[in-house]
């Protein structure tokens, strides 16, 4: 009888274990999506929109439909998102990884990617979306630069059709702050910038990804994958701008990320509607 009594009570004891160990990491994740859920701007559609760069040239094809071109960090780019948006956003073990991810999933958080168009004739940035690359390729981030939506810019982009950044070049970000007032920030690196928008009495929020290169656009998007977390305890609902540095790879573009380092972190206000 009294091994009867041990096995039963060893047994309830364990499944009281695993259901409070599975209720602790569904509350914890419940917390972490609802800090996405705010920094990402998704409290009123569970939908993200990647923009990624069109690597062609802009005239169209002989029969009038645009070109359209990806290049390889454009597809690490979505990888990165796809790492984001694909599971609960808690590290979990892998014990109790199914479980939470099997709930997170009821409740997916959309991310569909689409190529920078031609053009920026119906652009709009009403609805949450991360938008990488340069205005050079990117006509959503331009349509974003010459509305003066977004605070910074690297000095290339306000050259268009101009040669854009070798190896070892001082490379200019300029910030722009409240009224006339420019921030200047140079270095001798592969710049990327990760600014945070979102325009007065709307909940959406843009988020811009540009580097000096292809690779270090991709850095920006993996940064922002990987310390999401940290940004939002740090910036909490206020937009922001991060300058990261990436050292330069002289032989080719870089395909592991390298860690980035923190030139500067910048807090802004809010864009007019």
């Amino acid at each position: 009888m009294s091994f009867v009594l041990a096995v039963a009570t060893n047994l309830v004891a364990n499944i009281a274990f695993w259901l409070a160990l599975g209720l602790a990491f569904l509350a914890g994740s419940r917390t972490v999506e609802r800090r996405m859920v705010r920094f990402f701007g998704l409290g009123n559609s569970r939908r993200v929109s990647v923009y990624l760069s069109n690597a062609a040239e802009p005239t169209p094809r002989s029969d009038g439909r645009p070109r359209l071109a990806l290049a390889f960090h454009e597809f690490q780019a979505i990888q990165s998102v796809n790492k984001l948006f694909g599971a609960a956003p808690l590290r979990l073990p892998e014990i109790a990884r199914g479980l939470v991810d099997g709930l997170w999933l009821r409740r997916p958080i959309q991310h569909l990617a689409e190529v920078s168009p031609p053009t920026t004739d119906g652009a709009q940035l009403s609805d949450s979306c991360i938008v990488v690359g340069s205005s050079a390729r990117n006509v959503i981030r331009r349509y974003g630069v010459e509305r003066q939506l977004v605070r910074a810019t690297l000095d290339a982009e306000l050259r268009l059709g101009e040669a854009w950044y070798t190896a070892g070049d001082e490379v200019t970000v300029a910030v722009r702050l409240d009224g006339d007032n420019v921030q200047h920030i140079r270095a001798r690196k592969n710049l990327a910038l990760i600014e945070k928008v979102h325009r007065r009495g709307e909940d959406a929020v843009n988020f811009f990804c540009v580097g000096v290169r292809g690779d270090s656009s991709w850095a920006a998007v993996e940064y922002l994958v990987r310390n999401w977390k940290r940004l939002a305890a740090e910036f909490g609902d206020q937009d922001f701008v991060v300058v990261l540095g990436v050292p330069w790879n002289e032989g080719a573009y870089f395909t592991e990320y390298p860690e980035p380092s923190r030139v500067a972190s910048i807090r802004t206000s809010a864009s007019p509607a």
